[in-house]
């Protein structure tokens, strides 16, 4: 009953599983893990750090439509009485009549137009620092998600090769308890016909039990696995996926020694770069507080004409022109210890980088000599167990032909399974721990030259 449940539920999984390669899982991962995503708006927001101060280096211009208003006046007509003064003859009374002259109508508007430029002329370089800074930040940036794209390739390799790792320990666990139940049989069929120990039957139901149990407990491993690979690409925790077994794994890197590992990291490390833009940032702050305690010199342009206009009739009434410039220079001779202030901020803040980036230097140096001796140690126990199993495997043949002889025991026998089934796991691991050595290599120095 147990074999059968056990048996279903990992043929179910194997049926659900979408096959998915490596390179597949790392295209994810770079496109939808969240880190990533931060990574790219922080680059955004320093771009937009450099058009900032880019843009504090160019003039400023204005202008200005004001006080537009328009007026229509008419068309009207005036009457007069007896403009002439003429007198009646007869009555000698003044004569009344009544003259009418026609105004046309008349279209008024006035307008009020400025622009002007302003431009620093001497600053004391502030403003050419805090530009400099910008582009450091910026390269920071730059190089900080070059930094996390590697960890990110790092991490799913890792989680990869540990999900290829638990699906290889099912398929050597499986084999263990093929070979476990067809002991079991055989010990029983030779009870059955009184060639047989019942204590040797007993002993193979234990055996049988130990492998299911160990089967379930892998299976469980692969679960977890596959849900660490889908958390850093992104995807449902819960969805199913299955490791394609890598054909080669092996690195160019593996090859060099340490000396040689250090020098290629120390070039190429993206978060020593990092810090090396941080550092040259910080001395542009400081250069730029520094330039404080110098004057201010600025420019200005100014031109403004006001207009009164009525129709073509009486053309322009008032016209009023006006083009000024100006140069002014200025000098903060008091600010209550500011600027002197923002200097010692900024000299602290430059040794906070000096000493992040030797401290860096440092942790670069053990961390790439900790990978360098791990890939060592990996390959020695990898070479040593492929060496053991070959010889747990003759090992195992000759203990199985003892037994069926009666020249050998049943804990002979079981021994031998054991040992060849934990000489497959080291093998197993031995594969998984190699291929994430080498990818932690890889993420110290830079990452490899065709890009990743």
């Amino acid at each position: 009953m147990i074999q059968s449940l056990v048996a279903f539920a990992l043929l179910t999984a194997a049926a659900a599983a979408e096959p998915l390669a490596l390179d597949d899982c790392i295209q994810l991962a770079l496109e939808f893990n969240n880190q990533m995503r931060l990574a790219r708006q922080s680059l955004l927001r320093s771009e937009a750090d450099v058009k900032s101060a880019r843009a504090s280096r160019l003039p400023s211009v204005s202008a200005t439509l004001i006080n537009f208003s328009r007026s229509r006046t008419g068309p009207s007509i005036r009457i007069q009485e007896n403009p002439t003064g003429e007198l009646d003859p007869v009555t000698g009374q003044r004569i009344f009549r009544e003259e009418s002259t026609q105004i046309p109508p008349i279209d008024r508007h006035s307008f009020s137009l400025s622009a002007s430029v302003n431009q620093s002329i001497y600053d004391g370089g502030n403003r050419r620092h805090a530009h400099n800074s910008a582009r450091s930040g910026l390269e920071g940036t730059q190089s900080f998600v070059h930094a996390q794209r590697l960890a990110t390739i790092f991490a799913v390799k890792q989680r990869y090769f540990t999900l290829l790792k638990a699906q290889e320990l099912v398929e050597v666990l499986k084999q263990s308890l093929k070979l476990s139940e067809k002991q079991l049989e055989e010990a029983t069929a030779r009870l059955e016909v009184g060639a047989g120990v019942k204590a040797d039957v007993l002993r193979l139901r234990v055996s049988v039990g130990n492998a299911q149990i160990n089967l379930i407990n892998a299976e469980q491993g692969i679960a977890l696995a596959r849900a660490n690979l889908n958390k850093i690409m992104g995807k449902k925790i819960s969805a199913s996926l299955q490791a394609i077994p890598v054909k080669n794994t092996a690195s160019t890197l593996s090859k060099l020694s340490f000396e040689e590992l250090l020098q290629r990291a120390e070039e190429s490390n993206p978060e020593l770069q990092r810090l090396r833009f941080v550092l040259h940032a910080a001395g542009h702050n400081l250069a730029a507080a520094k330039a404080a305690w110098h004057p201010r010199v600025n420019g200005r342009l100014s031109y403004s004409r006001n207009n009164e206009v009525f129709d073509r009739v009486y053309q322009d009434l008032d016209k009023n022109y006006r083009l000024n410039g100006s140069v002014t220079l200025t000098y903060n001779v008091f600010d209550g210890g500011l600027r002197s202030a923002s200097i010692d901020r900024s000299r602290v803040g430059l040794e906070n980088a000096r000493l992040n980036l030797e401290e860096k230097k440092r942790e670069l140096s053990l961390g790439v000599e900790t990978a360098h001796l791990e890939l060592v140690r990996v390959k020695k126990i990898l070479e040593i167990s492929a060496v053991t199993m070959e010889v747990a495997e003759e090992d195992l043949k000759l203990a199985e032909e003892s037994y069926r002889i009666g020249q050998g025991t049943l804990l002979e026998l079981l021994d031998a399974q054991i040992s060849l089934t934990q000489a497959r796991s080291d093998q197993v691991r031995g594969r998984r721990d190699l291929a994430v050595a080498q990818a932690e290599v890889e993420r110290l120095v830079g990452g490899l030259s065709d890009g990743n």
